[in-house]
């Protein structure tokens, strides 16, 4: 790095990221509107999902090569999961628990955005398994993921989606 960022502190850098991870989920958040917009809520959702599993490979190799790791096992999967782009944005809980690996979405900004402009909660279930279950593979391919919940399903006030991982 070089310039600006260089001089920031450590509490500005950590602001910074959580503007990066906000920004992401605008962009995608716009994305899907525009395609939304012009071709229905059923076909933004085939092509978001479409491009959130290809995504999550992308990512994931990334946050592999970042932090080191060759086949990953559940605490590799924990660490990882907390680097997902918008988690910053998303209080995200990971936490390792009788052989799997919970991920909780306590807050999702493109939804409460949806909610805010009258658009409602759209299903993005088929969209997060495809990011997720790709995101897992990447680390290790013996992962298999599981969604407790996610939208449409009913879910708990506190929690918009639940996913489990584990090793076979």
């Amino acid at each position: 790095m070089s310039g600006y960022l260089d001089s920031m502190s450590r509490e500005d850098l950590l602001k910074y990221i959580q503007v990066l991870s906000k920004n992401f989920l605008t962009l995608d958040g716009y994305w899907f509107l525009g395609v939304e917009d012009r071709y229905g809520q059923g076909k933004a959702i085939e092509l978001d999902e479409e491009a959130w599993g290809r995504y999550g490979i992308s990512e994931a190799r990334r946050i592999k090569s970042f932090l080191g790791i060759k086949e990953g096992g559940l605490g590799e999967l924990e660490k990882a999961l907390q680097l997902i782009s918008f988690a910053p944005a998303s209080n995200f809980q990971v936490e390792v628990k009788g052989g799997a690996v919970t991920l909780t979405v306590g807050s999702c900004r493109p939804q409460a955005a949806r909610l805010e402009s009258g658009k409602g909660e759209f299903p993005c279930k088929p969209v997060g398994i495809a990011h997720l279950t790709a995101f897992a593979k990447e680390i290790n391919p013996r992962f298999r993921m599981t969604c407790i919940h996610c939208p449409p399903d009913k879910r708990p006030a506190h929690a918009w989606c639940r996913w489990e991982f584990r090793l076979e």
